[in-house]
């Protein structure tokens, strides 16, 4: 990892981090609404300045933060133990499996991922709970033909042979041969896929069918903003460049990570 690289990750990463920080060791409540302060500009008690309805920025911008991770860290790991293990499946058994769970996955894959999760939340209903489930449908997929592609350059190796002969059963073999050796494609997929799940959300919620007021979403808080821009251009800036320096920091991350393990694009 170069040192220019290094210098944007702690970049990237401190200002979202401060935030958090900040919010907690002033026990900020972004849901205490102050008519008193409303669209008040910068101060010692409201760092960032409040909203239409008087509530702290910056404690909404931590709560903003906190779920867009929440978030992408569940609908990541749903959607990676979900789409490996239907990927190593497939190609382990191959024949009407490895058809049908593929064809299954060209499906989805020949939607604009975006619009499926669109059409799914808005099918589900709003809330965090049916937004995670639309974005778990959707991002299984990856990572179900990145393992798929990995155990087929595997399954065939003397190791792999040498545990099935001893009798081993197939989730032994998997959990203890197979994915250590798949691991570093797959987690530099999941990087990505962090950063994708937390645009998303926050596209979602912009659009109304994600996280609802008044819980805090960067995308709600953006949505919310954009009638008073002239007003408070504060309220769609400070949202909108969190959303842009986490994001870019994940991705940041990720292609370290592609960088160490020398990962090959599949």
């Amino acid at each position: 990892m170069s040192k220019r690289v290094i210098y944007l990750l702690v970049c990237c990463f401190s200002l979202p981090v401060l935030v958090l920080l900040l919010s907690a060791w002033m026990n900020l409540d972004g849901h205490r609404v102050d008519l008193d302060n409303v669209l008040s500009g910068m101060s010692a008690t409201h760092l960032l300045g409040c909203d239409a309805l008087g509530r702290d920025v910056l404690a909404r911008l931590a709560e903003g933060l906190r779920l867009s991770l929440f978030v992408g860290v569940v609908v990541v790991s749903l959607g990676a133990c979900f789409g490996i293990t239907l990927g190593m499946l497939s190609a382990w058994y191959g024949g009407w499996v490895d058809i049908c769970l593929m064809r299954m996955a060209d499906v989805l894959l020949s939607f604009p991922g975006i619009l499926l999760a669109i059409a799914l939340a808005a099918m589900l209903g709003s809330g965090v709970d049916n937004l995670i489930l639309a974005l778990v449908v959707v991002g299984w997929v990856g990572f179900a033909r990145l393992s798929r592609v990995q155990v087929l350059s595997l399954k065939h190796a003397s190791f792999v042979e040498a545990a099935r002969v001893n009798g081993m059963p197939l989730p032994y073999i998997m959990i203890r041969h197979l994915l250590p050796n798949i691991a570093a494609p797959l987690l530099v997929e999941a990087s990505f896929g962090l950063a994708a799940v937390m645009i998303s959300e926050a596209g979602l919620s912009f659009l109304g069918i994600g996280v609802q007021p008044p819980n805090a979403s960067l995308g709600t808080m953006i949505k919310e903003g954009t009638s008073l821009m002239l007003v408070q251009p504060s309220l769609v800036v400070f949202p909108g460049l969190m959303l842009f320096l986490i994001v870019m920091a994940v991705n940041l991350l990720g292609d370290a990570l592609r960088d160490h393990l020398d990962v090959k694009h599949t």
